[in-house]
């Protein structure tokens, strides 16, 4: 008799797991959920993470030119920019083709000893990085670092 209770226990919640998964929202349906007017932002310190950002950048857009997405560089990669003219034709064609915003960090500039005048003019200024992504936090963005 407890051999019956328990499998039927069992196979209760194996059942009810079971119903959980098939009511999970497909990949396609997680990605269509983004807003229409959302308000994004990744804060980026590494070149492939910064072409993958523009790329996402661009898909967003090209879905809703209501999506606000910012990416702002920090750390070594400022320095990189600064002498890699593809990356800086990447964000140039970004920021005027696409819309998508892309700041640098005062802070990692003055680190690095990045001379200003060699970054895309297209690329804002903020003094501290940080304190930026601490902002649109503030004002409902969804931020993401990597």
């Amino acid at each position: 008799m407890k051999s019956y209770i328990i499998l039927s226990i069992a196979l209760l919640l194996l059942g009810a797991t079971n119903s959980n998964a098939q009511n999970s929202p497909s990949i396609q349906q997680i990605e269509n959920s983004l807003r229409k007017n959302g308000k994004y932002a990744m804060l980026v310190m590494k070149t492939q993470h910064l072409i993958a950002g523009i790329k996402t950048g661009k898909v967003l857009k090209s879905k809703s030119r209501k999506i606000d997405f910012q990416i702002l560089v920090c750390g070594e990669l400022v320095k990189e920019i600064s002498v890699n003219k593809d990356l800086q034709k990447q964000i140039i064609d970004a920021v005027n083709i696409n819309q998508i915003k892309i700041l640098v960090c005062g802070l990692s500039i003055q680190q690095f000893g990045v001379d200003e005048l060699l970054l895309p003019k297209e690329m804002l200024r903020t003094e501290n990085g940080l304190i930026y992504m601490f902002g649109l936090q503030e004002q409902g963005f969804k931020t993401l670092i990597l």
